[in-house]
């Protein structure tokens, strides 16, 4: 898959043989390189790990979490999605990568250099029962809190997803990730994940392959559902009018989930897609950003 860099950031790093680093013509260079650009909390940044020999696994890590690397076509071309979470500080930190070949193994660093993100407020008001819960629901909530934890806090290591990925629901975006909302006259944290505007009933598709880890009605975000595309990355899809999967079950980029609506803590219909990546919380429009090249 060719990838069109553009002025990237290149890092290189010399991978020396396992029977020593006096053997010059086992030497390897291995480059680090990532679409040039400001990075924010939030974001997604796809790198490449290219070597001029086949790699046979590569590693890495970053904001103290695993970053998953998977091989291209050639597999002297490595890819790795990095999620940004969306309450990281800004500054730099470093992405540690460790690649093995038939001669031997290469360390590289690369610096991350991340800013603030500028978020807006909004202020909305909704049903009393979801800004400050009766305490007959307080149980539930902490139920539904730690189903949620266990669900997101988990991904099968297998990559299910493919290509790139697209919006659950068709149209434009109308809440922008990480903004702050106002709720009741409280304020609350960052927002999360994206809402869409979608007419109840509107079908909710699967923005890329994976397997249902999630299909129930919780408090706050009603008729839910999880898919785990694999490798670290989650999906989640919610205050949908029904649910048309069960957990268990293997989907298909574009398969039918259920349908939007308004379930949970809303002021009217839509569909609320949130993604986790490798533990972060990111912005859902910056992955498909990051995936473009593979559409």
């Amino acid at each position: 898959m060719g990838t069109r860099w553009g002025a990237a950031l290149v890092m290189t790093a010399t991978l020396c043989s396992a029977a020593g680093a006096d053997q010059q013509d086992a030497d390897v260079a291995l480059q680090l390189t990532r679409p040039p650009g400001a990075l924010r909390s939030g974001d997604v940044v796809l790198v490449s790990a290219q070597a001029s020999t086949p790699l046979t696994t590569v590693e890495g890590s970053v904001f103290g979490r695993p970053v998953a690397f998977w091989a291209g076509a050639d597999e002297r071309q490595w890819y790795a999605l990095i999620g940004i979470d969306v309450e990281s500080r800004p500054g730099t930190y470093d992405l540690e990568v460790r690649a093995m070949s038939a001669t031997g193994n290469v360390h590289a660093r690369m610096p991350l250099l991340v800013e603030d993100r500028k978020a807006e407020t909004r202020r909305i008001r909704v049903a009393e029962r979801f800004a400050n819960p009766p305490k007959a629901e307080v149980p539930r909530i902490l139920r539904d809190a730690e189903r949620l934890a266990n669900v997101l806090g988990h991904s099968l290591p297998t990559r299910f997803w493919s290509g790139g990925f697209a919006p659950p629901v068709p149209g434009a975006s109308t809440s922008s990730f990480g903004r702050v909302t106002v709720l009741n006259g409280r304020r609350g944290g960052p927002h999360r994940g994206v809402d869409f505007q979608a007419a109840e009933g509107t079908p909710v598709l699967a923005p890329n392959a994976g397997v249902v880890v999630l299909a129930g009605d919780l408090y706050f975000t009603g008729n839910t559902v999880v898919v785990d595309h694999g490798a670290g990355l989650l999906s989640l899809m919610a205050h949908l009018s029904r649910i048309d999967v069960e957990e268990g079950r293997y989907v298909s980029a574009g398969e039918l989930l259920g349908q939007s609506g308004s379930t949970g803590r809303v002021t009217g219909p839509h569909l609320h897609w949130a993604m986790r990546l490798g533990g972060a919380n990111v912005d859902p429009l910056s992955l498909i950003s990051a995936l473009r090249q593979f559409n």
